[in-house]
């Protein structure tokens, strides 16, 4: 097995399959490896079963500022052109297109979207429509069924959203990444879990559980893991990981599209909004909830040790985390939360307080708890400012660059890949095809 490279990618979810591709098809690196700890792609967050299979284009998520909502819908649109390249059957597996919406309750969320609903956002979003409670019957029909008549509602409203399996869309990834080249094909091990970083003179020493591998430039792509690596070599000291984790509640399928609700800025937190699983058809998917889990990777408890060591127990941490918390969104949302996992009350909890917001028409009977169904979207603690640093982040050392990449880092995926694979390639001194890449994915940027 070769041991040395110019460029080895630490993960094998979307991100590290995306910047793999990037790197294959535009890139002259002749030597590329990708690792992987589990035994197939897309494991941990980039799973279906894990996120919300949405590609976010910035319309119909409330808390973003018109800023941000131009940035994701550049990188949306960067993916989309990827996924619109494939052959018929493959993009076809991966995405489908269904109707989406933000749902506003009551008085107060409806003035909230109306304010949302600027003259910059229509004009970044032409076919976006605020629709009336009767437009809104017409177009999703369940939102409106047993409502009652004095519970206002509205809604923003796109004909054009897309469910995407972002599990397949990985595969994919990796998949061309192979095809891009005739020789010096990138390399991918599975099965490989690295636990420890040395760096070197002109290169790092990665220590496995199948030996050590060497690279002149490492980028990981390993969600949480990201943080723990980067502190285990002595960057950013000041930053602490908070695991957001959720949980979602099955019903039969009862929506035809994407329904979201309002969401309260400047928390770490997703409104709880219903989706088509892109999985499976007979069903509509609740979530998610909002937990806590004091593990790196959902449901792989024996993660809970390298939690700690990544969240660092001091004074500053426990400052911050009593700043975060006790501020009156965030604390409301935890608290209310806090319920839905208890066995029988979590459950009508949820379906009062969320589900029947949504589909006022379920019952009781109607939903149950998914098992096992949702990810960790990691969240970075800044000790120093003793808040969240909200959104993707990126750290970046000598020749190394640690990704961590809650929503929407999927969908922001192939976009990013572009600036890593830029700055490894100049790094190592071989030739990135920059412009042929904005060609082919992204020519809305001349």
């Amino acid at each position: 097995m070769d041991r040395d490279f110019d460029i080895i990618i630490v993960g094998g979810g979307i991100t590290g399959a995306s910047i793999l591709f990037t790197l294959s098809r535009f890139s002259k690196a002749k030597r590329i490896l990708l690792m992987e700890k589990y035994n197939s792609y897309a494991q941990i967050n980039s799973n279906s079963r894990n996120n919300a299979q949405t590609l976010h284009f910035g319309d119909i998520e409330t808390n973003y500022t018109i800023e941000k909502a131009r940035k994701v819908k550049h990188s949306a649109e960067v993916l989309l052109k990827y996924i619109n390249s494939l052959p018929r059957k493959r993009k076809d597996d991966i995405m489908r297109i269904c109707q989406k919406m933000v749902l506003a309750v009551g008085e107060e969320e409806i003035e909230s979207l109306e304010k949302t609903f600027s003259k910059e956002m229509h004009a970044l979003f032409p076919s976006l429509k605020m629709l009336t409670r009767k437009e809104i019957a017409m177009v999703e029909p369940a939102v409106v069924k047993g409502r009652k008549e004095e519970e206002k509602i509205a809604s923003l409203y796109s004909r054009t959203g897309y469910m995407v399996d972002f599990g397949k869309l990985t595969k994919s990834f990796a998949s061309d990444a192979d095809n891009a080249r005739k020789v010096n094909k990138p390399k991918v091990i599975f099965g490989t879990k690295v636990t420890n970083v040395q760096s070197r003179a002109d290169s790092y020493l990665l220590h496995t559980n199948k030996g050590e591998f060497s690279a002149r430039f490492v980028i990981f792509a390993a969600g949480s893991y990201s943080l723990y690596f980067a502190k285990s070599m002595g960057y950013d000291k000041n930053l602490s990981i908070l695991s957001v984790g959720g949980n979602f509640y099955y019903s039969k399928n009862v929506l035809r599209g994407k329904v979201y609700r309002v969401q309260i800025g400047g928390v770490p937190f997703a409104a709880v909004h219903a989706d088509p699983d892109i999985t499976n058809p007979n069903v509509t998917r609740f979530g998610p909830t909002v937990t806590v889990p004091i593990e790196l990777e959902r449901y792989h408890f024996d993660t809970f040790r390298d939690y700690f060591r990544t969240f660092d127990i001091d004074i500053p941490t426990i400052i911050s985390l009593k700043n975060i918390f006790l501020s009156g969104d965030t604390r409301d949302i935890i608290l209310r939360n806090a319920t839905y996992d208890i066995p029988l009350i979590g459950k009508y909890a949820f379906l009062k307080k969320e589900v029947q917001k949504i589909v006022p028409s379920l019952g009781y009977s109607d939903i149950r708890m998914a098992g096992k169904i949702g990810g960790i979207r990691p969240q970075l603690i800044d000790k120093e400012k003793r808040e969240l640093l909200l959104g993707e982040s990126k750290i970046r050392g000598d020749n190394i660059i640690f990704n961590i990449t809650p929503s929407p880092g999927a969908t922001s995926c192939l976009y990013n890949s572009l600036g890593d694979a830029k700055e490894a390639t100049d790094a190592i001194g071989v030739d990135f095809d920059e412009h042929g890449f904005k060609e082919t994915y992204c020519p809305f940027d001349r």
